[in-house]
């Protein structure tokens, strides 16, 4: 067992009526698993990238690697030399990315700018969360590693990725189904005699892994993207028709996430609701913490999140939740009092459901 002397403890002062100290935002959760996968539809070659739930960051360099290698195999008959990608989060702004190292001419169409989209409002840790991936375990394997590399390899390049440290008082699920589905991609986790941290007297563990600050990744996605001559469309479309009648690249990369439950008539699509409460940034947090709940401590603030309201597809927040997002993770370091949490926060039953790649793990 590794003990280690305390960590510091937050400052959780809190005011839920601060301008941004709330958020919420929907994930894009597809039960059975996520989608990329390609199709010919009314002489369109059409590459599915949704469904990733909670994970959107974590796999978005792998699946865009995906999504090259179906589109590379297209234009090597067809011959090509536009496409057009769908959406303008993470999982959009990844695949143009490495579409454009084949030379294509790639437009991104979407009804939000990227500081818009959920993929903004995430807390960017980097683990399988809350998704679903039934018979896709080879897959996500490939995924997982081309995408926890190439995070790894742009550290001190400007897209916002630092190594951490992450403390649990449990075994990760979210952490662990990657040691198992590609071992040695993560150092292992570290068993503790004591969680480090004021008011804690219980054991823990410590993984190492990476977190993904997503104001300051996806504007340096956009920013490369604008740079190398992509253009951004403000554009929703209505249907699979007006997509197919409005546009003239023949080549189309769908990333619309929970827009794929309209657009493609994809029943398996369900939002599900997190909220968010943001604590002004305290640089001398350089740890993240998880426990029915998690606390991601980014530069631009302490993020505090760990709701799960399935089925709900709005991104109004509750104050009153913010606040006890806060209270609940204070009361570990003992600076609150332990209150118990609605039932919309993550301590879940199904959370034992890890154990089912069919069933969604969930942070």
């Amino acid at each position: 067992m590794d003990a280690v002397p305390n960590l510091p403890t937050p400052d959780f002062t809190f005011d839920p009526n601060a301008p941004g100290a709330c958020l919420a935002g929907v994930r894009p959760y597809r039960n059975g698993s996520f989608r990329l996968d390609a199709e010919t539809v009314s002489g369109r070659f059409v590459v599915h990238n949704y469904g990733h739930g909670g994970a959107g960051i974590t796999l978005s360099w792998g699946c865009a690697a995906k999504v090259k290698e179906l589109v590379q195999k297209r234009i090597a008959v067809s011959h090509d030399t536009e496409v057009a990608v769908l959406g303008a989060g993470v999982m959009g702004m990844t695949a143009a990315t490495l579409l454009l190292g084949l030379g294509l001419n790639v437009t991104i169409y979407s009804d939000r700018n990227p500081v818009e989209t959920t993929s903004f409002k995430a807390g960017g840790h980097w683990a399988v969360s809350v998704i679903a991936y039934a018979g896709k375990e080879q897959e996500l394997k490939d995924i997982l590693k081309t995408s926890y590399l190439t995070f790894k390899n742009s550290i001190g390049q400007g897209f916002g990725v630092s190594e951490r440290p992450n403390f649990t008082p449990k075994p990760s699920p979210n952490l662990d189904v990657v040691q198992q589905l590609v071992p040695g991609l993560l150092p292992p986790r570290v068993p503790l005699s004591r969680m480090p941290f004021e008011g804690h007297t219980k054991p823990g563990f410590r993984y190492q892994t990476l977190l993904v600050e997503p104001p300051i990744f996806l504007p340096r996605l956009e920013s490369d993207l604008r740079a190398h001559g992509v253009t951004f469309v403000h554009r929703k479309f209505v249907s699979k028709s007006d997509v197919f009648t409005s546009l003239t690249q023949k080549i189309i990369v769908n990333c619309t996430g929970l827009g794929a439950k309209t657009l493609w008539n994809d029943s398996k699509m369900m939002p599900i609701k997190g909220q968010l409460a943001m604590l002004p940034a305290q640089p001398n947090l350089q740890y993240l913490y998880g426990q029915d709940g998690y606390m991601f401590p980014r530069a631009d603030h302490v993020v505090i999140g760990g709701t799960f309201e399935e089925n709900v597809d709005n991104e109004l927040f509750d104050k009153t939740v913010c606040k006890g997002l806060v209270q609940h993770i204070a009361a570990l370091f003992g600076k609150a009092v332990p209150r118990p949490m609605p039932d919309i926060h993550i301590h879940h039953p199904r959370n034992a459901a890890m154990v089912n790649p069919a069933m969604p793990v969930r942070v």
